[in-house]
């Protein structure tokens, strides 16, 4: 894993990426050392890029877990997979996921996974309101492991979940990207729905303030959250 950070920290460069323009603060947040399990809203499959960059900039490997398709797709399965990615077989019964995510914050890396499962479709994907599963907070339970909360925005315009790839064209305008890294969230440990909810809430915070209010969608703005830019059933 430590020949790709170094292959990230080449390829990833704003230099070679201009058509994208990051802005990212609070990697002091991200643990220096030890295990510590990262938790990203999910917009874009272009959130991966996001990954790479952390990787990149944060200088500490990152064990994403993801649905098993994103591993096929070109780049982003190559950063997955080099990065020693934690596949989840979504038609595959069992806990073999959560079960190597554990063993790698055992071992203290950085795991990370965006706990809303999938990129929300139609009118979900303009919710105020993020829902997650419950897996990131039995990982921290089980482990000790602080959760970093990560909130991302603009990946969708990058790469909308409608286009084939990202818009690597926009050289003269780049798309600008908002990454903002928050504090451990304080798990209260009442519920693993409640403390659920807590790290969805933290991860909220993060966003800009359009994130969180409710919005109307378009149907330009629905069809670009389905892939083939349908619009959503009735």
């Amino acid at each position: 894993m430590r020949d790709l950070q170094l292959l990230l920290q080449h390829l990833f460069h704003p230099a070679w990426q201009r058509w994208v323009r990051f802005d990212i603060s609070g990697l002091e947040h991200l643990p220096a050392h030890g295990p510590g399990v990262v938790a990203f809203n999910h917009r874009s499959y272009a959130d991966f890029f996001v990954l790479a960059q952390l990787v990149r900039r944060g200088g500490r490997p990152l064990r994403m877990l993801a649905k098993k398709e994103l591993f096929d797709v070109p780049l982003v399965g190559a950063i997955c997979n080099g990065m020693g990615g934690i596949p989840v077989d979504r038609a595959a019964p069992g806990d073999a996921p959560y079960a190597a995510a554990v063993a790698a914050l055992q071992r203290g890396d950085l795991v990370g996974l965006m706990p809303q499962g999938t990129i929300p479709r139609g009118a979900a994907f303009f919710d105020p309101v993020l829902v997650g599963k419950p897996g990131v907070v039995r990982m921290a339970q089980a482990t000790g492991a602080p959760v970093i909360p990560v909130g991302i925005w603009g990946t969708e315009v990058l790469w909308p979940r409608s286009a084939k790839a990202p818009r690597v064209s926009r050289w003269r305008a780049p798309v600008p990207v908002r990454v903002r890294i928050g504090p451990p969230v304080e798990l209260v440990g009442e519920s693993v729905e409640a403390d659920t909810a807590r790290v969805m809430a933290a991860i909220v915070d993060l966003l800009p303030p359009e994130a969180r209010v409710a919005h109307t969608p378009t149907e330009a703005e629905l069809r670009s959250t389905d892939p083939n830019g349908d619009l959503p059933a009735t």
